[in-house]
């Protein structure tokens, strides 16, 4: 029995078949066509919005836009090129990775992609363990599903620490193409939704024949992105869309050559650099563009007002290490747990001063606040909750404290923030911003369970906790403060 057909099915349908790009308004039509009932307004607005988001379309303009298989089709005769470097060659294997950025599924996982050899069969793969350093380098442009997740930390020795990934076996595939260091393998699509690649190779002598074609679809591409960057709507997108876009905006001549190397364009960029997108994953941006200047490290003058409207306000005005949010899932688990003493906790976190406040007025209303938020809290823990989302935030929770704790050491050294190790500080900051990404969801136990958010921030702990450690003994016992 086939599977019933929903409208967000049916306008998946019409994305992927879509042969020019279109507008909002026409797909609108076009829905409403070939859809047997009425469709509200509310649908179509919330259907029409989803579209700047959507995985196979490319927003040109705010209301305009490129269907993936438009680009593609245009596209179709531009190989990807990897040059294996000693690590892949050793092991007569392939890594991926970020490589195949433009031409990678978001639908599917990096395990599940397929190369076939120049006969058109499949290259073997299995899944292997390397030392996490070893191969991080072939993922530092990616995101999302396409990251290793299969993480095992060595808390003794981080050095040691091991990823597991797929890796194809290419030792018949070298044989048999005679290959040598500095030699390219030619990656071309063949089917976009089941990643099918096609492997080939080519020597190291013809790619020198073509050189400057190959910098000029580079220098092309760098231009493109940069010019386009001023459009909103191009700002917004995230680096596969980038390349796309351009990459189907260049004229014929440009798009023959033998491939485009990923890495190499991005290593040599001179007006572009990176910035964080959405969801981990990176854009260009024009340098300089929302870069910040050098970060000089100094507390920042902390001049209250008595600001009392709510505990946000509160929280603000007295230049606290944690905002309402995080205080809430702090309160979740301490509340919920016995191995922590409240008034020790409260002490960590205020700083266990009586001229906390700025005055008597804005005391008396923070107590009146957190009583509130107590009541409300203890009704929430009669509640079921999930074992999972409940161990995420103690484990979030703890890191925070670890961090306020950190912080009190440094105050109570008399030690200046402008005195730490800008190395150190870094660590603390990164550190700090995932628990406040982290607990402003978890500080919500009505909201619904996204599974990918809950995997997201299990690998994250993974790779964190173990650095919280190593900078605890950092700070504690090699900053020489004692």
């Amino acid at each position: 029995m086939a599977p019933r057909l929903t409208l967000q099915k049916l306008a998946d349908n019409l994305i992927r078949e879509s042969k020019a790009p279109f507008n909002v308004e026409d797909f609108a039509e076009k829905i409403q066509r070939q859809w047997s009932r009425k469709i509200s307004d509310s649908t179509l607005k919330r259907l029409k919005r989803r579209l700047s988001a959507h995985d196979y379309l490319i927003g040109i303009r705010p209301n305009d836009f490129l269907p993936y298989k438009v680009v593609f089709d245009r596209i179709r005769d531009l190989s990807l090129g990897i040059t294996l470097g000693k690590f892949e060659m050793s092991r007569k294997v392939l890594i991926p990775g970020h490589r195949i950025i433009p031409f990678i599924s978001n639908h599917i996982y990096e395990a599940d992609l397929t190369f076939l050899d120049p006969r058109g069969d499949p290259v073997p793969k299995s899944k292997k363990s390397f030392l996490i350093e070893d191969v991080t380098y072939f993922y530092q442009y990616a995101a999302g599903r396409h990251f290793p997740r299969d993480i095992k930390v060595n808390e003794w020795i981080l050095g040691k620490s091991s990823l597991s990934i797929t890796v194809w076996d290419l030792e018949k595939f070298l044989k048999d193409t005679k290959s040598r260091a500095g030699d390219a393998i030619l990656i071309r699509l063949v089917d976009y939704d089941k990643g099918i690649f096609q492997l080939d190779h080519s020597p190291r002598q013809q790619l020198r024949k073509h050189y400057l074609k190959i910098r000029s679809i580079n220098v092309a591409l760098e231009m493109g992105i940069a010019r386009l960057y001023e459009d909103k709507a191009f700002s917004t997108l995230a680096l596969q869309k980038q390349l796309l876009m351009v990459l189907f905006g260049l004229e014929k001549e440009l798009l023959d050559v033998p491939a485009f190397f990923l890495t190499d364009f991005m290593e040599l960029l001179q007006e572009l650099t990176f910035m964080g997108a959405g969801e981990g994953g990176i854009k260009l941006v024009p340098v300089g563009h929302g870069q910040p200047g050098r970060c000089v490290w100094t507390e920042a003058p902390r001049i209250p007002r008595g600001d009392d409207g709510s505990l946000k306000e509160i929280f603000k005005d007295l230049g606290l290490a944690f905002d309402e949010s995080e205080f809430k899932s702090i309160l979740y688990t301490v509340m919920a747990s016995d191995y922590y003493n409240v008034e020790k906790v409260f002490n960590l976190l205020f700083g266990g001063e009586g001229k906390l406040f700025h005055n008597k007025k804005q005391h008396d209303v923070f107590y009146k606040f957190l009583r509130k938020l107590l009541q409300g809290i203890c009704e929430d823990l009669k509640k079921p909750e999930s074992r999972m989302i409940s161990n995420l935030r103690r484990q979030t929770v703890g890191i925070k404290l670890s961090l306020i704790g950190i912080l009190r050491f440094l105050e109570r050294s008399g030690v200046g923030l402008q005195d730490v190790p800008e190395e150190i500080l870094g660590q603390i900051e990164d550190l700090d911003y995932f628990c406040a990404q982290t607990l402003a969801r978890l500080a919500d136990r009505e909201a619904p369970t996204d599974i990918k958010f809950v995997q997201e921030v299990c690998l994250a702990l993974k790779i964190i906790l173990p650095h919280l450690a190593s900078l605890e003994e950092d700070v504690y016992d090699r900053l020489g403060i004692y």
